[in-house]
């Protein structure tokens, strides 16, 4: 049972009065009281000033209010999970006082739920009013884990809450609980940060300690297929029909640069003829940008092959058309002896991590390989300049770009000395 007890700290003729308050054995908070008293006239024995004059007695009676102030407060919060903290008591007393008041939106899910709401109003990169549905969905997977981990807690977090033991104990829960990988963990990590400095900026209170507040990455495994192994995978005979139109999705998305949300959504519809140029020209789902794709002449073929139009996708959904195909990506490279042993992060069946090691290629194969592919294949040949590249990624930066494929911008140096080289 929590209990409450004045205490004076030094013996001046104008002595602080604190408050500690006990929740255990272990745990204590003390916070001065606002209220000051000559030592001479406090009683140790009672815990109160001596009621020898008027002042003492109103002055006892004003702590005996706050007492039970607090401790209504105490089972207000405790009933609704609120953290009781050296802060909670800080101001609590200051309500009591009359110079505080708790917002709602000082409260980490109301304030993320609230900051959500708002990204529609926000200014992209382009200028244009409003985010993806895909940046709403992260953020709101974000929300959904702070609700679980409150609910675990059983604390009603505000944002100044938000405080390095928060990000270890964030970090246990993501990691026992939730069994999230690595670098999505330190991914959440700095959506928190950003959810937090927003409030911030809105004047609501945080932790000293948020500057300190940071994510982190893990390592990136840059899974590809070269041009020989496209070669390889085109020659292979298949006996399913299904693994057929996978290999030329494969095909096409190697050679047209494309999220599989983008490509799979590719239709005869969407060429056009430009300059006495065949292009695929889309809207991408994820960016909102248009882009214009040459028809590269394998993906001709490949069309050709089907009448002129696109493969036939695996399903009508596109969740599902996704987890389809990124399935037979697997059989496929695997019949096309894609088995050798390269490094890479492999989900471990039995306990649901992401585990690194060496494995045999078709198993790190995904849907994301496509466009990885393109451009780290056309990247590596010096007529294929980075912004004709970039143009067909869509990506918002040379840096990111280079990040994308794991190049450092020191290797131009290296393509120049090449092209110098052969000059020579």
């Amino acid at each position: 049972m929590a209990k409450i007890k004045f205490i004076l700290q030094g013996k001046s003729s104008n002595s602080q009065i604190y408050l500690r308050l006990s929740l255990s054995k272990s745990i204590s908070f003390k916070r001065k009281t606002g209220y000051f008293i000559d030592s001479k006239e406090w009683s140790k024995a009672t815990g109160y000033p001596k009621t020898n004059n008027p002042f003492n007695k109103n002055l006892k009676v004003d702590l005996k209010n706050l007492e039970v102030y607090i401790e209504k407060e105490l089972n207000t919060s405790n009933t609704k999970g609120i953290k009781v903290t050296s802060l909670w008591l800080q101001e609590s007393i200051a309500k009591f006082l009359g110079k505080s008041e708790i917002k709602e939106f000082d409260y980490l899910i109301a304030y993320t739920e609230q900051y959500i709401e708002r990204l529609k109003y926000n200014a992209n990169k382009d200028g244009k009013k409003g985010v993806s549905e895909s940046t709403i969905k992260k953020r709101t997977t974000i929300l959904n884990k702070l609700i679980k981990f409150q609910e675990k807690k059983k604390i009603k977090f505000r944002v100044k809450d938000v405080d390095l033991r928060f990000r270890e104990e964030f970090i246990d829960f993501l990691d026992e609980e939730e069994k999230l990988s690595e670098g999505t963990i330190g991914r959440y990590l700095k959506e928190v940060k950003t959810i937090c400095t927003d409030a911030q900026k809105n004047n609501i209170e945080v932790s000293p300690q948020l500057i300190h507040f940071k994510g982190f990455t893990s390592k990136s495994y840059k899974v590809t297929l070269t041009f020989e192994e496209i070669e390889e995978i085109q020659k292979v005979k298949f006996k399913e029909d299904v693994l057929s139109v996978t290999r030329d999705w494969l095909v096409i998305g190697c050679f047209t640069g494309q999220r599989v949300s983008d490509l799979m959504k590719m239709s005869k519809s969407m060429i056009e003829e430009h300059h006495g140029f065949e292009f695929i020209v889309l809207t991408q789902k994820k960016t909102g940008k248009i882009v214009q794709i040459p028809v590269h002449k394998k993906v001709k073929a490949i069309l050709d092959s089907y009448g002129g139009n696109f493969p036939p996708v695996f399903s009508n959904n596109e969740s599902s058309n996704s987890a389809l195909f990124n399935r037979y990506l697997k059989l496929v490279c695997k019949e096309a002896k894609l088995t050798f042993l390269i490094e890479g992060k492999l989900r471990n069946e039995e306990t649901g991590r992401l585990e690194e090691g060496k494995f045999p290629k078709y198993k790190l194969v995904s849907s994301h390989i496509c466009r990885r592919s393109f451009a780290t294949n056309f990247y590596a040949q010096k007529k294929y300049p980075t912004p004709l590249l970039m143009n067909i990624t869509a990506h918002g930066t040379e840096k990111m770009f280079l990040s994308y494929i794991g190049k450092k911008p020191i290797d131009y140096g290296v393509q120049l000395a090449k092209i110098w080289s052969e000059e020579a």
